[in-house]
């Protein structure tokens, strides 16, 4: 696959279909020669708006057959797409113009007399660009977009074309994507990892539809697709949909009868959920990659061992440290660097030897196989001065009676371990105190500074819960711990 070459490629594939799905249900489609027409002549519209090449596009709307074509016109235009998540606040839009130094917003919802500001259906004036429009060297940046990570505080990263060609043709190579196939996206576009979808099905050839969260499951029964892509949450919440239907249906017939292989990523999953999948005849196969680096590691439908995040792309590319951080040290990663960081921010991620730190720890076992410990940023420093990884906590009580989430959290003052816990059954009053007794058995198979000091229940499934969630659906622990901190440190509570 590559990029200069995409709009050539899809052109001629006059059967495959886009389809979009908005809040409601309803259905469009079109098929990509069509597409391309469409992206043919809004980049007419770019050229005539005073857009050259180099000049930035922003774009801030939902996930649409709109937001592709702009998409596809800026890469024929040889513009270079700013793409800002659906939530970021335009307050002032000619000021939001001149601070990112845009060409133009394609934005929604904005009531403006800006010039420089079109809707995702509308047509941009003649020689609207204003004269606070920067330009960024084509050659090295394809895309800005902005990324939260775990922490849910932006960053912005300038994508490389060289990677993105990278990650799609190995994608491509390695779980044997063919025009045959049919994928379905339900995160923001906004998510550079869906537009690495959308580029591999337009080169294919092979039908993608798009679906609010909201309709994800309604679009998955309609569409058939035979891959998914998409967060634990996404699969933990499809589980208990199945459960709760009483169709009789199998898994995979819930989920249209076609699928082949799905994929999680972002964060990690429980393992009773990948069991689940997998004991119903479905490949569900973990992967592991950041916005900088792109893909470092995944399973395949031939090679997986559950319970880890598969074998590495290029074992040759990365290395562990003393502390068992990941480094990767690829030719053409995702993303070459950050143009915006919180003050707060990474600052060591992209090093001066050309590696990329990823934050996460990791190790290899005897057959190549990687297994995340946990992040670096989710390290807990306990009051003796000794450091734990609270997922490598969590995976101590997986499987124990009546636990259906524990998310390990620091206590506030006394510098121990405490654990916020979902109960298999809520309405269940006498179950918090079993699950106690539970939690001081394997707290005895534990280190002392590894146990659980303090448990306190939620009534609510904190990984699927929206406050508690970034904006890619995946847990924001410093938010657990805040909302839970009054609670931890008493450890009585049950709320």
């Amino acid at each position: 696959m590559y990029l200069a070459e995409l709009g050539d490629r899809y052109r001629d594939h006059t059967e495959a279909q886009l389809i979009e799905y908005d809040m409601s249900g309803g259905r469009r489609s079109v098929t990509y020669s069509r597409l391309h027409e469409l992206a043919t002549d809004r980049a007419e519209q770019l050229a005539a708006a005073g857009v050259e090449p180099g000049h930035l596009v922003g774009i801030r709307a939902p996930s649409s057959i709109d937001w592709i074509s702009w998409d596809l016109a800026a890469l024929m235009r040889g513009a270079v797409l700013k793409a800002f998540p659906d939530d970021t606040e335009v307050a002032d839009p000619a000021g939001f113009v001149a601070r990112h130094e845009l060409a133009l917003l394609i934005a929604d919802g904005l009531a403006t007399d800006c010039p420089a500001v079109v809707t995702p259906h509308g047509v941009p004036g003649r020689d609207v660009v204003p004269a606070t429009a920067g330009r960024v060297d084509r050659d090295h940046v394809h895309s800005l977009v902005y990324s939260s990570g775990t922490s849910g505080k932006l960053k912005g990263l300038n994508i490389s074309a060289q990677g993105t060609e990278y990650v799609i043709n190995r994608f491509i190579e390695a779980f044997r994507l063919t025009s045959a196939d049919r994928h379905l996206i339900f995160l923001p576009l906004s998510n550079y990892q869906q537009r690495l979808s959308l580029y591999c099905c337009l080169w294919l050839g092979a039908d993608l539809a798009l679906a609010p969260y909201q309709r994800v499951f309604h679009a998955v029964r309609n569409e058939r697709p035979t891959f998914l892509i998409g967060p634990p949450v996404f699969y933990d919440t499809l589980l208990q949909l199945h459960r709760k239907s009483g169709s009789g249906a199998g898994l995979g017939e819930f989920l249209g009868g076609a699928i082949r292989f799905l994929i999680t990523g972002m964060a990690p999953i429980r393992r009773e959920t990948l069991d689940a999948f997998w004991e119903q005849g479905v490949k569900l196969l973990e992967a592991y990659g950041l916005t900088e680096t792109g893909m470092v590691a995944w399973s395949t439908e031939e090679d997986h061992r559950l319970g880890t995040v598969g074998k590495l792309l290029d074992p040759g590319h990365v290395r562990f440290l003393d502390d068992g951080e990941v480094i990767i040290h690829r030719p053409a990663p995702l993303s070459s660097g950050y143009f915006e960081v919180p003050q707060d921010g990474p600052d060591d991620t992209f090093r001066p030897d050309g590696t990329i730190a990823t934050g996460d720890f990791g190790e290899l076992d005897a057959d190549g196989f990687l297994t995340l410990l946990g992040r670096k940023k989710d390290v807990i420093a306990l009051g003796n001065g000794r450091k734990v990884h609270p997922a490598q906590i969590e995976r101590a009580f997986a499987g124990v009676d009546g636990i259906a989430e524990i998310i390990v959290v620091p206590t506030p003052e006394s510098g121990r371990l405490g654990a916020v816990v979902t109960t298999t059954d809520p309405a269940d009053s006498a179950l918090p105190a079993e699950v106690r007794k539970r939690v001081e058995e394997v707290n005895r198979r534990l280190d002392s500074h590894q146990r659980i000091v303090s448990v306190v229940f939620s009534e609510r499934q904190l990984r699927s819960d929206p406050e508690f969630m970034t904006g890619n659906l995946k847990l924001s622990r410093p938010k657990v711990a805040r909302h839970f901190a009054e609670a931890v440190a008493g450890g009585t509570d049950h709320r």
